[in-house]
C-alpha cells in the first residue's frame, strides 16, 4: 500500500493576520469542532497556537492557505 505524502501548505504562511479560536475555525473550515481537532492531529489542518493561559487559536491566513491548496490555487 503507497502511503499518503501530507500537504501542509500552511508551512509557508506568516502567522499573521487575525487568529480564529478553535470554534470559529472549525466553522470556517466547514468542520465539527471534534472533526477540526481529528484532521488537526493527522496533519492536515494547522494546529491551534497557545495564545494565553486559556485561550488558543490558529491564524486565519494559514486556514486560506489549507484552503487554497484544496481548490488548487495558490495562496498570496
Amino acid at each position: 500500500m503507497q502511503q499518503r505524502q501530507l500537504v501542509q501548505p500552511w508551512l509557508d504562511v506568516e502567522p499573521t493576520g487575525p487568529f480564529l479560536r478553535p470554534k470559529q475555525a472549525a466553522e470556517y473550515i466547514g468542520v465539527s469542532l471534534a472533526g477540526y481537532y481529528q484532521h488537526a492531529n493527522d496533519g492536515n489542518l494547522p494546529k491551534f497556537v497557545k495564545l494565553s493561559l486559556n485561550a488558543s487559536g490558529v491564524p486565519r491566513p494559514w486556514l486560506d492557505a489549507v484552503i487554497a491548496a484544496r481548490c488548487g490555487k495558490e495562496h498570496r
